[in-house]
């Protein structure tokens, strides 16, 4: 295999591995009326200690633990809100109370919490980016609204 064919391959596979990081977003409603309910709508998820809306700050190269209680099985949106949209700053992981995980996912996550108990996301950036961030942002739990 020849350098070029070697250099198009590595080219590729980071542009693949880079579009498989791409956050998944939920259907939105285009109406405020529906978003508005969603802000207003009680939670069965929540940070630890109560709350749905947390501030932090970013150190570059660090990452931070945040902790989350599930009272009862709900679905949310985990969203990270930063000053700039460019902001390199994502939910790296997703820890379940069974010592599970899943991840890496961007800056939004819409999950079905089924199981009670302590939760944590890891929230970090994204290393293939290579962006450095320090700064401000907000973690959001905003529940998401079932319709039937």
């Amino acid at each position: 295999m020849g350098k070029l064919q070697l250099l198009i391959m590595n080219v590729l596979v980071v542009f693949l591995y880079g579009a498989c990081q791409l956050p998944q977003r939920p259907p939105q409603s285009s109406t405020n009326e529906s978003k508005h309910k969603a802000q207003d709508l009680p939670s069965n998820v929540t940070f630890f200690g109560g709350g749905r809306s947390k501030e932090m700050s970013m150190v570059s190269g660090k990452t931070d633990t945040i902790f989350i209680s599930v009272h009862q099985a709900d679905s949310v949106l985990i969203k990270i809100k930063t000053p700039t949209d460019t902001a390199n700053v994502r939910i790296s992981q997703l820890f379940m109370p069974d010592g599970s995980a899943d991840g890496p996912f961007g800056q939004e996550l819409a999950y079905r919490f089924k199981d009670v108990g302590q939760y944590h996301i890891t929230v970090n950036e994204n290393k293939m980016i290579g962006n450095h961030y320090s700064g401000p942002y907000v973690v959001q739990i905003v529940p998401i609204v079932q319709s039937f």
